[in-house]
């Protein structure tokens, strides 16, 4: 490794390693718009089985989108916020909330490609989400038991970009539905989606490397992967955009990204 890519991960850990995992927490309660908008479909819902169904339905289908993820999930928000008083009136089980998720994937603006695809993943997990209405308090209490649930209904790998990132977004779920700050485990690997690739190989790391780089990343910072990849989104943007925050931690975060990301 030259000495340019091994300084920006050293510099990189030294940043990460001044906040606290409460911090993390915090920051993605405030500023990640994803947190942001399901925080808001879940006081229109109130129904924690269903919204929590719904969660990682989208996130299994968030993928090939043709805007911002930030875009999408708030387009979820507000299509599901106004289904409120049809959802109070439902049967609840499976099938019919995979069918309302389906007319909102028809609908949807940002969601448009490989729509085949992506209903037969959403009927591969109905009997799992016929599990979550029966027992979601055993799914609360063990993010690694819906890592393996999706991987084996999805017929793919545990540490599978859509498999992780739903798990990231049941989490925050979890966290709105039943007012909790409860951490992701540390076994759950980054989703590698472009942003990360993009990050890594300014870091020198190679792709085959990316997801056990994070993991050394995060075994040195004492933070999650998963919650790694939240400071990561948020500050990248932030980077992007030239938004700096009343928070010295964090602005050196989106400055170091911003030296050698955003051109």
């Amino acid at each position: 490794m030259t000495e340019r890519p091994y300084f920006l991960q050293e510099s990189l850990i030294s940043i990460l390693k001044e906040f606290s995992l409460e911090e993390v927490l915090a920051i993605e309660e405030n500023f990640d718009e994803q947190y942001i908008v399901l925080e808001k479909l879940y006081y229109r819902l109130k129904n924690p089985p269903v919204y929590l169904s719904l969660i990682v339905l989208n996130a299994i289908s968030s993928y090939q989108l043709n805007c911002t993820g930030e875009k999408y999930w708030s387009e979820f928000s507000e299509y599901f916020s106004k289904k409120r008083d049809i959802i109070k009136n439902i049967e609840v089980e499976g099938k019919i909330i995979v069918n309302m998720f389906l007319d909102f994937l028809e609908k949807s603006r940002c969601n448009v490609r490989l729509l085949r695809q992506k209903r037969r993943r959403v009927m591969r997990v109905v009997p799992l989400i016929n599990s979550f209405i029966e027992n979601i308090s055993v799914y609360v209490e063990d993010f690694k038991l819906l890592q393996l649930e999706l991987s084996k209904h999805l017929n793919t790998s545990i540490s599978a970009k859509t498999v992780v990132f739903a798990v990231k977004m049941f989490n925050y779920g979890v966290r709105i539905a039943y007012s909790k700050k409860i951490p992701l485990p540390f076994d759950i690997d980054i989703p590698v989606d472009n942003r990360i690739k993009k990050i890594s190989s300014c870091l020198g790391v190679s792709e085959e490397d990316i997801k056990g780089f994070w993991r050394k990343v995060a075994y040195k910072t004492e933070i999650p992967p998963l919650h790694i990849d939240s400071l990561l989104w948020v500050a990248y943007r932030y980077a992007k955009e030239g938004i700096m925050l009343d928070n010295s931690k964090f602005n050196k975060l989106i400055l170091f990204l911003k030296s050698f990301l955003v051109n």
